[in-house]
């Protein structure tokens, strides 16, 4: 469930027109940071609080031109707080 959210996300970060190149980048890179973690047995809590806030941030800055994107964001968090990350 989390793997097909953390799918969504980077979709909507692909899809996203207008942003900063540098900031997509890193919120992919992050993305993918975010999906090794959450597929290992033992997960690093510190990694994994680290991506968290930084889509919490993505969210906050995208908010407001890009809705939907914020939206899966908020989703993803709500996720991980609910498997105790």
């Amino acid at each position: 469930m989390i793997e097909e959210t953390v799918a969504k996300i980077e979709a909507a970060i692909r899809e996203t027109r207008g942003t900063d190149p540098k900031n997509k980048a890193e919120l992919i890179a992050m993305l993918e940071q975010l999906k090794i973690e959450v597929q290992r047995e033992t997960r690093s809590k510190d990694i994994l609080d680290k991506a968290d806030e930084k889509l919490k941030d993505a969210a906050v800055e995208f908010d407001v031109t890009h809705p939907r994107l914020a939206a899966i964001v908020g989703e993803v968090s709500m996720l991980l707080s609910k498997i105790g990350i």
